[in-house]
């Protein structure tokens, strides 16, 4: 197995990495990963992450489908835990197993345990909870705080230029 590049930023990142049902499990930890513990702390960059659809695994590879299907419920399972608009990806028929796919032994539990959104599509398995949401600002990276910064400097050299300005005026017409 190739090693990755970069750590899976979205759903449509997994997809596009994944040559084998493996590696797709793979990715789908990172990517899990970098939801948990990266920069997505807030909806609108959770929606961000699993908005864009994926390229179809079908074709792709063997279980290639079972891929699909994960990759649709997960998806549909994120939105629904974090209150955001489903993504319209999801929606496709497509998306649906055929014949029921397991992710253990443990048929009995997994055919209780599986939340819907995995039943309808035909993958039984219990998902990692991925939505943990932080109050407050959402994470910027230290490029996006210099570029802040870098902003708000100008503002306020503008601001004084403007007032030193006005100041020369009023001096120049001896009204101070």
């Amino acid at each position: 197995m190739k090693g990755f590049a970069q750590r899976p930023k979205t759903v449509r990142e997994v997809a596009k990495q994944s040559s084998s049902l493996e590696e797709f499990g793979l990715l789908l930890r990172e990517w899990i990963h970098e939801v948990t513990r990266g920069d997505i702390s807030n909806r609108p960059a959770l929606k961000r992450a699993i908005d864009e659809a994926p390229r179809k695994l079908k074709n792709k590879f063997n279980e290639g489908e079972v891929a699909d299907a994960y990759l649709s419920a997960y998806a549909e399972w994120i939105a629904d835990q974090a209150g955001v608009e489903r993504p319209p990806w999801v929606q496709k028929k497509s998306v649906c197993l055929e014949s029921p796919w397991f992710s253990d032994n443990a048929r009995s539990s997994l055919l209780i345990d599986t939340p819907a959104s995995f039943r309808q599509r035909g993958v039984f398995t219990i998902p990692e909870n991925v939505v943990r949401l932080r109050r407050g600002r959402p994470r910027v990276s230290p490029e996006q705080k210099r570029e802040k910064a870098r902003i708000r400097d100008q503002r306020y050299r503008a601001k004084i230029r403007e007032k030193l300005k006005k100041f020369k005026e009023l001096e120049q017409a001896g009204l101070i």
